[in-house]
């Protein structure tokens, strides 16, 4: 299997965060309330970016490995948080829409995004704990 490293820093400033992960480098922020210190997406965007990203790349594999015809592929993807008392929260659901155009049909359209999401490592993951609602729209 593979392995990834990401490593974080906070920087000083209020809820700011960097990342780095072999050349790239990201931030992470929480805007103060009041306009101020948004250094990046906060980390339930990051992880609503990774889902989205790893289903869309699933998806071009699927699609170049078994010369499909699909286009304009799409996702948005609402992540919820809820509150579990004294400070704490956790991601408890994610609402997945998904649209791309092809001649599939309804039924077609469905197994093929059944086997994207199948492939998908980080959408797989989250599954297990999170509640995850996918609809073609």
């Amino acid at each position: 299997m593979s392995e990834y490293l990401v490593k974080s820093e906070y920087t000083g400033e209020p809820w700011a965060v960097q990342n780095v992960t072999r050349d790239h480098e990201f931030f992470a922020g929480e805007s103060d309330g009041r306009g101020g210190q948004d250094a990046g997406p906060n980390p339930v965007e990051y992880l609503a970016g990774a889902v989205n990203s790893c289903i869309a790349i699933s998806e071009a594999m699927i699609v170049n490995h078994n010369s499909l015809d699909v286009s304009n592929f799409k996702i948005e993807t609402r992540a919820f948080t809820r509150d579990l008392g004294h400070g704490k929260s956790d991601v408890n659901a994610m609402r997945i829409r998904i649209s791309f155009d092809s001649d599939m049909t309804g039924d077609e359209q469905q197994k093929f995004l059944d086997h994207v999401l199948q492939v998908s490592t980080v959408y797989q993951t989250l599954a297990k704990n999170v509640e995850m609602e996918v609809k073609i729209v």
